[in-house]
């Protein structure tokens, strides 16, 4: 017993010894103790597509609306991408077996600062859009720091002024919807 009530401290304080000294220091945190976020940058595709590949391929209107849709399927693609997709889903099962399986998808956001980044059209008739879109640091900051379904109203994409390339962007009060090279 005695040699017990000698042991346990020595290794106590052996295994002490071993644990590191002061805190982990994490390089990418700024003096406040909030994290350095660099910007990202999302690139996403939308398609659309004639509905008789060969005629309306001639016809300028159907080919401005298929260009369209490729457009706006990719602004939903981004959409999707920056906010996240509300899933509604239902199915209906009788006597152990699946009869009927529905599911929407909901996406109601704002896009700004959204920039096109080229317009292909396929040889099959498939137009695609490629746009892109910046993610600042503080949106990301505020994406982190609230609820997944407070996102959309809480944080909104900040317009980009000025020169974009050099970081952070400010609105500056601004309330301008629209985004110009």
């Amino acid at each position: 017993m005695p040699l017990r009530r000698i042991l346990v401290p020595v290794f106590a304080l052996l295994l002490s010894a071993c644990a590191p000294v002061g805190g982990y220091q994490d390089g990418n945190r700024y003096d406040d103790g909030t994290r350095k976020l660099e910007p990202i940058t999302v690139r996403v595709s939308g398609f659309g597509t004639y509905e008789d590949s060969v005629k309306d391929r001639l016809n300028t209107r159907k080919r401005l609306l298929a260009r369209r849709a490729s457009q706006l399927d990719a602004y939903r693609n981004l959409a999707e991408r920056v906010y996240g997709t509300v899933i509604y889903g239902s199915s209906t099962v009788n006597d152990f077996v699946l009869r009927s399986d529905n599911f929407r998808t909901y996406v109601d956001s704002y896009i700004r600062g959204a920039k096109m980044v080229a317009v292909n059209e396929h040889s099959d008739g498939v137009v695609e859009t490629v746009m892109e879109l910046k993610l600042e640091p503080r949106f990301r900051a505020c994406v982190a720091e609230v609820a997944d379904d407070q996102v959309r109203d809480l944080c909104p994409i900040p317009v980009p002024r000025y020169n974009d390339s050099a970081g952070d962007v400010h609105s500056r009060g601004v309330d301008s919807l629209y985004y110009l090279d």
